[in-house]
């Protein structure tokens, strides 16, 4: 009886006591699922914005590093400058990160929301899985091709001396 008692009170389906209608509103979901777009694509616009910067910054600094001034007061404010410039590659690079993580962060918001999170990672596994399969089948081919010719090496000097012995032979004739 105390087991029979047990079950029924954790097995047992118990009525939800609430008599009150709730309404389900579709639209708080697209809401947000619009607002997480436009912050995606305002991330994307900055990142483009913050890269345009950063390989200003490194065509400037590649100009600085090749200029050829021999003048005491230009090496002197080349080296300063050098310093403001590399402060200020470091600084974009650091933006870059952070921006790519928040949207990367946002990206998997919405695909939770959308209900496809789990179907984009089993997508993105199998796709490093193949990219590795074939690193490793290009390995094993370039590998193994090696080894081939160094196999066949032996066969190979004795098909060239052969040769070399054949022409040598029918060119004093």
């Amino acid at each position: 009886m105390i087991r029979a008692n047990f079950f029924d009170i954790f097995f047992k389906y118990k009525q939800n006591s609430s008599k009150a209608i709730t309404k389900y509103n579709s639209y708080k979901k697209i809401d947000l699922e619009e607002r997480i777009i436009t912050e995606i694509m305002n991330i994307e616009q900055r990142i483009s914005a913050n890269s345009k910067d950063l390989i200003e910054a490194q065509i400037v600094k590649f100009r600085s590093t090749f200029s050829n001034s021999d003048n005491l007061i230009e090496k002197i404010g080349r080296n300063v400058y050098k310093s403001k410039l590399e402060d200020s590659i470091h600084w974009h690079q650091a933006q870059l990160k952070e921006l790519y993580i928040k949207r990367k962060e946002l990206q998997i918001k919405l695909e939770k929301i959308k209900g496809i999170f789990w179907i984009s990672r089993i997508k993105r596994f199998l796709r490093i899985l193949i990219i590795i399969f074939f690193l490793l089948f290009s390995l094993f081919i370039f590998l193994s091709g090696f080894m081939i010719i160094i196999y066949l090496l032996p066969l190979i000097l004795f098909i060239f001396l052969g040769y070399l012995l054949v022409k040598k032979i029918f060119n004093y004739n």
